[in-house]
């Protein structure tokens, strides 16, 4: 691809020839114009001055012979030439005139004469009644049309390698800013991301400059997360990997089955614990990718909440609970998240329900048109989080006091970013009062998504 510089510098010198080329064509129209003027005005005051003669003596005295003017050593000599009639009678001519009239009319004409072009004048005597024409070849006019254009010319034509230095240098100060620019950039790493300053850069550049600022604060703010994701992560695994390496020490050491088998059901649930944490690991990276990858996608609310419970039945029985579902019948309820991010989303949310309510309770997931937006719902039968806990349990790897279940704090974490990304809002409250059934006030998590304007 041209380089800018390159780009610049042919446009300007495109753009300076066609000046160049304008000026030439109007100088030469001027000067001909100019020599025209002149020149016809001197081909009348010469018939003039022949007329006058002709006043003193008799021009026919000159014969239709022909005469040859006095030689001063001048070229241009011999192409003034003129003619005296008398009716069809040529009483005299003078330098090249053929003997043929120069011309069938009186006043300013141009003559082709012996494969010449000429300009003619005519000119009648009042007093005598002769015609007098006087003609001029059209090589004089030419040599002196191209003399004074090139005079007028000249100096734009040595101006041409100083312009072609001036525009250089201009190109050159021109592109500084943006010289600048990159070494600011080159000196930027993934230590050093602070914003580049714009208060010397031109108002071009700015916006550029407000780009690069822009990407280095999202890239910086990207190294952060991920810097205290690794640390985070590496916390809560440090955890199930100590545990399993302790039982694996102990299970090699049991003596008796009963003391084997406790050491595996250890390690299995340290297995498990950190699988887990591997999982919700990998999802919570694996949506910003899905944000850029699928940037626009969209996928039906009905269609994950129905998979995700369908799936989930057999682990809900199992744990004794009741699994419900409700979604409407006559829309398939499209919202602008991607598939992938919202099975996320929506198993996430239910296995934290299982996950939290006893046995004998029940789980329910909902999914319903609220004017211009859909709404989820998921609501279960267990103990709740208290309303000045809430809004802690969006940070990652965050477990409430006393928890015992198994996990790794990342479940409502990520729901929330899926919630950030893709302009949904949740909220979080009791499912029922506290104690109207015998049971705990429930959690209820509600997820508001705008509907894609394609499907309003």
């Amino acid at each position: 691809m041209m380089s800018i510089r390159v780009r610049l510098m042919v446009s300007l010198l495109a753009l300076w020839t066609i000046i160049w080329g304008a000026i030439a064509l109007i100088a030469v129209e001027r000067a001909n114009h100019e020599v025209e003027e002149l020149l016809d005005a001197e081909l009348a005051q010469m018939a003039l001055v022949l007329r006058s003669i002709g006043l003193i003596g008799d021009l026919a005295d000159l014969g239709p012979q022909g005469q040859s003017l006095a030689s001063l050593g001048h070229p241009y000599e011999t192409r003034i030439s003129f003619q005296v009639w008398d009716g069809d009678e040529l009483l005299a001519r003078l330098g090249a005139a053929p003997t043929a009239r120069l011309a069938d009319r009186l006043g300013f004409t141009d003559q082709s004469v012996g494969g010449h072009r000429w300009r003619v004048f005519g000119y009648r005597c009042e007093q005598s009644g002769r015609v007098l024409y006087v003609a001029q070849d059209y090589a004089i006019r030419r040599e002196l049309v191209r003399y004074l254009t090139f005079n007028a010319l000249q100096p734009i034509l040595w101006s041409l390698p100083l312009a072609l230095l001036l525009i250089w240098l201009a190109v050159s100060d021109g592109l500084r800013p943006l010289a600048r620019v990159a070494h600011a950039v080159e000196a930027r790493s993934d230590r050093r991301l602070e914003p580049i300053p714009d208060d010397a850069t031109p108002p071009e550049a700015q916006p550029l400059i407000k780009a690069l600022n822009d990407l280095m604060q999202q890239v910086r703010r990207s190294l952060t997360l991920e810097r205290r994701f690794s640390a985070d992560a590496s916390h809560e695994l440090r955890t199930p990997l100590a545990i399993i390496r302790t039982h694996a020490q102990i299970a090699r050491r049991a003596a008796e089955p009963a003391q084997l088998q406790q050491a595996l059901d250890n390690i299995s649930r340290g297995v498990v614990r950190a699988t887990r944490v591997v999982e919700q690991m990998l999802a919570l990276s694996r949506i910003g990718q899905d944000r850029s990858r699928h940037e626009g996608d969209s996928a039906s609310l009905l269609l994950a909440v129905t998979e995700v419970v369908a799936d989930r039945q057999t682990v809900a029985e199992s744990a004794g609970l009741s699994l419900q579902q409700q979604v409407p019948a006559d829309d398939t309820c499209v919202v602008g998240v991607p598939a992938s991010m919202l099975m996320i989303l929506v198993a996430n949310l239910v296995d934290n329900a299982i996950k939290f309510t006893p046995a004998g309770g029940t789980v329910r997931a909902e999914v319903e048109l609220v004017g211009n937006a859909i709404r989820l719902t998921v609501t279960d039968t267990g103990p709740g989080i208290a309303a000045d806990r809430r809004q802690h349990v969006f940070r990652r790897f965050h477990r409430e006091p006393g928890q015992t279940e198994p996990g790794a704090g990342l479940g409502l974490s990520i729901v929330q970013r899926i919630c950030d990304l893709h302009r949904a809002r949740i909220r979080l409250d009791d499912a029922m009062p506290a104690g109207a059934d015998g049971t705990g006030p429930g959690l209820r998590v509600d997820i508001l998504f705008p509907r894609p304007k394609a499907t309003t």
